[in-house]
């Protein structure tokens, strides 16, 4: 199956126009959040998700991930196929044949 998302950060604390961003730098707790909001299947959305990731950076990087598992576990089977009542035109389907 395939996702449709968006990833993205949200800054914590400001730094200074001109000013580079040295991670190093940065406590912990003043880093980015990491933000990754997706819909699955993409063809035909049957589940939405948000993950925020405090002080996560980088939201494809980090959030995204976390995002697939809960995914993958809402959606596969125990064999790692799409269940059935998931795949794409399922809801159209059982409503022809009823």
């Amino acid at each position: 199956y395939r996702i449709a998302g968006k990833s993205g950060t949200a800054q914590v604390v400001a730094i200074k126009q001109g000013e580079k961003y040295d991670r190093s730098k940065v406590q912990e707790r003043h880093r980015d959040h990491a933000l990754f909001v997706g819909f699955a299947p993409a063809e035909d959305p049957k589940i939405v998700i948000s993950v925020m990731v405090e002080n996560g950076e980088s939201g494809s990087g980090v959030a995204a991930p976390v995002l697939r598992q809960v995914m993958d576990a809402w959606l596969l089977d125990e064999s790692g196929r799409l269940k059935p009542e998931y795949a794409p035109n399922a809801s159209v389907a059982q409503e022809s044949a009823q």
